[in-house]
């Protein structure tokens, strides 16, 4: 027992699975002894065999596809933006400064906050919802990259310059390589700030227009009073937030780590 409450413990996926199979279980146990309204709150058994017939019908996975387009096109404009940018402030102090105040003015601001802002100069459109993802990523990618600039040591950089190193390598060799774990940081916060703008902005153009994804669905179901369909979408946002933000980019976190020799290979650190 011991043994499995250390790998629980060790393991920061499991964990937090585990942790939701037992919401799950408690979720069902109180719908069952009618300690839960069954209309405002479905049983969770209920939202399984709901999610598994919207997702055999085909209507449900085109709502998930049209999120993860828009948030995925989101974090590759944000991304190529981010390196332009990047590559910009390591050759120049000035603009280093520049972009350094832009993203302490714009990062702590909300994708929702602005969202009215971005409806009136771009409307209901596609172009809105990618404006609203790349403000979610750009910021704070951005700014962890230039806060790992700062940490590289200069006598690394003197170094490369006194052996005449070109500077696309010093580049890609120095400053990317330097400055990865800072990246993965900062695109681990763009997505869970993305995503929850997403979701957001899907419910609020389905009130005027409609763009599609899983918001747009809990917010059309909601209009209908189908609860087993909200919470259909509802744990389907808390599932993919989940596994991207814990599972998928801890594993890329605990690789990159490993990879610049931060953690002790024994187990014993």
């Amino acid at each position: 027992m011991n043994r499995l409450i250390h790998e629980i413990q060790k393991r920061q996926g499991i964990q937090t699975i585990f942790w939701i199979l037992i919401l799950a279980v408690l979720w069902e146990a109180f719908s069952r002894l009618g300690w839960i309204n069954a209309y405002l709150l479905p049983s969770f058994s209920t939202v399984l065999r709901a999610t598994y017939a919207e997702i055999a019908a085909g209507r449900y996975l085109f709502q998930v596809l049209n999120s993860f387009y828009m948030i995925l096109l989101g974090f590759a404009i944000s991304a190529a933006l981010a390196l332009v940018i990047i590559t910009l402030c390591i050759w120049s102090k000035v603009i280093h400064s520049f972009v350094k105040s832009l993203c302490i003015l714009l990062a702590p601001l909300p994708g929702v906050a602005i969202m009215p802002i971005i409806i009136l100069l771009f409307g209901i459109d596609t172009k809105a919802m990618v404006v609203l993802m790349v403000h979610s990523v750009l910021w704070p990618l951005t700014m962890n990259a230039l806060s790992g600039i700062q940490t590289i040591p200069k006598t690394i950089v003197e170094y490369a310059k006194n052996i005449q190193l070109p500077k696309a390598k010093m580049f890609l060799n120095v400053y990317i390589f330097a400055i990865m774990p800072c990246i993965l940081t900062g695109l681990k916060i763009g997505w869970g700030r993305a995503w929850r703008a997403l979701i957001s902005a899907e419910m609020v153009f389905g009130m005027i227009g409609s763009l599609g994804g899983i918001g747009y669905y809990i917010y059309t179901n909601r209009a209908y009073g189908n609860m087993t369909k909200v919470m259909v979408g509802v744990i389907s946002v808390v599932i993919i937030g989940v596994v991207v933000e814990h599972l998928f980019f801890g594993l890329i976190e605990k690789a990159t780590v490993k990879k610049w020799g931060m953690i002790d290979e024994t187990g014993l650190g």
